[in-house]
């Protein structure tokens, strides 16, 4: 029942990439804190489960900020 084609998966990336797309990165960053702060009680209750899987996840995070800050600051001098 459960079951999805991988067409409909693909569907589904399509749509999530274009959604992200259509939000400032402000809005994405209000949205992250909003799920933050919403699962805040989760995070601490984990914390030491997953430690390094949520470093690691920060680090991704970070280094795609500075690319797109750096996109960005390329497109200001063009």
């Amino acid at each position: 029942m459960l079951k999805l084609s991988v067409a409909n998966w693909d569907a589904i990336r399509a749509e999530e990439t274009r959604l992200l797309r259509s939000i400032s990165p402000q809005e994405g960053a209000r949205q992250f804190f909003a799920l933050l702060a919403e699962f805040a009680p989760w995070l601490h209750e984990t914390e030491s489960i997953y430690r390094n899987q949520r470093n690691q996840a920060l680090i991704q995070l970070q280094a795609r900020l500075a690319r797109l800050n750096n996109h960005r600051d390329h497109e200001r001098t063009d």
